[in-house]
């Protein structure tokens, strides 16, 4: 059995998700896993963590089913990846980029959470 210190006061903390505000955020990606979608196909779930301003230390996810190719594409040219080369999952990891969110349902019906517009390499 593992015995945990709580660093935080849980009345302090909410019950819920609460999705980052719309707009446009610097992170950085900081883990990708290969997984199946609900629907059985191959998709990379990419965890972002903003990495400036007032929501700096946030996190954000993006599933990116891989017959979806724009969105596949949006992430091989942040990594600098040439038509006809191999994307290495391991080569997004530390990539950062300006990124633009939006705040959407949930398809389940529970809540709301973030999903990634658009994104920019960020050279800063």
């Amino acid at each position: 059995m593992a015995r945990l210190s709580l660093g935080f006061n849980l009345e302090d903390v909410s019950s819920t998700f609460e999705p980052i505000p719309a707009g446009t955020y610097i992170a950085r990606i900081v883990d990708v896993e290969l997984k199946k979608s609900s629907k059985g196909n191959d998709m990379l779930s990419i965890k972002w963590t903003v990495i400036d301003g007032p929501m700096e230390g946030k996190n954000f996810f993006d599933n990116v089913v891989l017959s979806i190719e724009w969105k596949v594409k949006q992430y091989a040219e942040l990594i600098g990846v040439e038509s006809g080369n191999e994307l290495d999952t391991e080569d997004l990891k530390g990539a950062e980029a300006t990124v633009t969110l939006e705040v959407k349902d949930r398809t389940d019906g529970n809540g709301q959470t973030n999903q990634v517009k658009s994104m920019e390499a960020f050279n800063g």
